[in-house]
């Protein structure tokens, strides 16, 4: 069988023009995916018909150094999902959640060097992927429609930092009293010295909040009563929404592999200002009583389904199972690209991530529990702005507050921003796939185009509801029951249609050698028994949206959030249908099959 290996890849990857005739050569018969005959169509046209259009080759895809895809996988290892919403959900089921990350570890170390292989061998992203089995395309689908669903909020999150970040720049922080315009009566300054609690302006002893919490909801959010109540929209962070989707269109101008200096700087200035945090954190009178609520296991939450649901998301969710950011980091390596060693770094980085990020979190809430004399859960309110009610807390109690506070605000800026490139990127590199000659000549204007709609979407969120529709955003769209489904399908749909030989002889090829059974069992059985037994229980046990007071969301929005859930899913069985209903074969198997085994004589 005749190779086109101009990069390492087989037969499969060649241009469907030059796969026909190669074919016809050999006297075999390869059918088109029915969602391609266009694309096949305007592939084969002839050169000269066509105008400029852009090179696309392996060499231009592929990272300049092996680091800049190490580098790449750090900055996005070091994400929101590790510094904003890991913290929140433990502070949600009262600590000792930590327990699961090394549960999870080995579903996370699985699941990225399975899903980094794939791309690499392929050199495409999360839709071009499906060629090895074509009828699972629309999980590729779901997982660019997920990704799209985070771009809209992971923006407004980056946004609330920089309005932290801005605010930090005075003479004095703007949280570190109660006598500004948006302070009540319920705001008590705590100020711990030598060992005593001084509480300033107490006007009702049973009820405190400090500055931060009040700076918080009363000046960065405005926020109205419920989600049912827009209220405005907030043209300070309208403004800085405006500013990081035109910055996160710029940095994509070119491509991520041209990033370079973007990338290292994300990954290298977040972990010395997270670790001056820590050591910061953990030197507080107080934070034992944090940390002890934070690494003691909590045996009667292993009853909780919620815990369960929360802990295997979180895994996905920072790791990139599901959606398509690691497609299109993976889809830039070189073929020989030693792709199981950089998963095994990832991964720890990732967990190691977590953790510190907990240990600071929670070490910060051990001290301000002593210094306001409550229960650590009664310290803030549980939801989506922890982290913007304990570090700026934190921040206060540094030498010179005011550079920290900029520098750890810039931090968080850089996380959200970093991690929506790398989402973007994803979302472009799978349209590329399915739209490769017309993707390359208005590559600019689909990306304007994206990012220009994303924006208009995020807008609702910076309304003073917005942090409301962000969680119901969160917890339905993105998180639990679409992303479990996605993650099931993602795992099993190849390990077991594409089959477990040709995805070890795939890996011998890329690596120089055989991987272990140890990986090939936990594709097949651990991993998706796992993911299955969750998606299962979250179903069963379903709870509707919560506000941070245990409040129930109203109907119409719980109702809204279970269409959010359906959005993401409907992808994948509507391609089966459609797949079987235009595939060639006399009977439903006979269409299945050639759905899972189409290119299987070409590997």
């Amino acid at each position: 069988m005749t190779h086109c290996r101009g990069n390492g890849n087989q037969l499969l990857f060649c241009q469907p023009s030059l796969l026909m005739k190669i074919a016809k050569e050999n006297e075999t018969t390869l059918e088109p995916d029915p969602m391609e005959n266009l694309q096949l169509a305007e592939l084969n046209t002839p050169v000269e018909m066509k105008t400029e259009v852009p090179s696309n080759s392996a060499k231009d895809r592929q990272w300049k150094e092996n680091i800049d895809f190490l580098m790449t996988l750090i900055a996005y290892a070091i994400g929101l999902g590790n510094v904003w919403r890991f913290p929140y959900l433990c502070f949600k089921h009262g600590g000792g959640k930590s327990i699961f990350n090394s549960i999870f570890c080995v579903l996370d170390l699985s699941g990225t060097a399975y899903i980094y292989g794939r791309r690499q061998y392929l050199q495409q992203g999360s839709i071009g992927i499906w060629k090895l089995c074509p009828i699972f395309k629309g999980v590729g689908m779901a997982s660019i429609y997920l990704s799209c669903i985070c771009n809209i909020y992971y923006c407004v999150i980056a946004g609330w930092a920089i309005f932290y970040m801005f605010s930090s720049m005075n003479f004095s922080l703007p949280w570190l009293g109660c006598d500004h315009y948006w302070n009540n009566e319920h705001c008590h300054m705590a100020e711990f010295s030598n060992e005593t609690s001084i509480i300033n302006n107490a006007t009702n002893a049973g009820y405190h909040e400090t500055p931060v919490v009040q700076f918080w909801f009363n000046r960065v959010l405005q926020t109205s009563d419920g989600i049912d109540s827009f209220g405005i929209i907030q043209w300070e962070l309208l403004l800085i929404l405006t500013g990081i989707w035109i910055m996160t269109y710029f940095v994509l101008w070119k491509g991520i592999t041209e990033a370079r200096k973007v990338i290292y700087f994300c990954a290298i200035a977040p972990y010395i200002l997270l670790i001056v945090l820590l050591i910061r954190g953990v030197t507080l009178s107080g934070a034992s009583m944090g940390l002890k609520a934070f690494l003691t296991p909590n045996i009667t939450k292993l009853t909780d389904i919620t815990v369960w649901r929360d802990a295997g998301t979180q895994v996905f969710y920072s790791s990139g199972i599901g959606f398509g950011s690691l497609v299109a980091i993976g889809s830039h390596n070189n073929f020989n690209h030693n792709v199981y060693r950089d998963s095994i770094i990832m991964c720890l980085i990732n967990a190691g991530t977590s953790m510190t990020a907990g240990i600071a979190v929670f070490s910060i809430l051990g001290h301000l529990s002593m210094t306001l004399q409550v229960p650590l859960n009664d310290v803030v309110q549980s939801g989506v702005g922890l982290i913007f009610q304990v570090y700026p807390e934190a921040v206060s109690r540094l030498p010179i507050p005011q550079l920290w506070s900029v520098l750890f605000f810039l931090m968080i800026a850089i996380l959200g921003i970093d991690s929506q490139i790398c989402v973007v990127n994803g979302v472009m590199e799978g349209l590329s796939d399915q739209f490769p000659l017309f993707f390359l000549r208005k590559r600019k204007i689909i990306l304007l185009v994206l990012c220009l709609t994303k924006f208009i979407l995020g807008i609702p969120l910076v309304s003073q509801s917005g942090q409301y529709w962000l969680t119901l955003i969160d917890s339905c769209a993105v998180s639990g029951i679409p992303l479990l489904f996605v993650a099931f399908f993602e795992m099993t749909s190849i390990s077991w249609g594409f089959g477990k030989k040709k995805l070890k002889a795939i890996f011998k090829e890329m690596l120089g050698f055989e991987i272990s059974k140890f990986w090939i069992v936990t594709w097949q059985y651990v991993t998706p028994v796992w993911i299955l037994a969750l998606f299962i229980n979250v179903v069963i046990f379903y709870s509707p949206v919560t506000y941070p007071n245990g409040r129930l969301y109203p109907d119409w929005a719980s109702t809204l959030g279970l269409l959010m859930s359906l959005s993401s899913m409907i992808f994948i069985p509507s391609y089966i249908i459609y797949y079987i209903f235009k595939a060639p074969g006399n009977s439903i198997k006979q269409k299945f099959l050639h759905g899972i085994s189409r290119h299987s004589e070409q590997l």
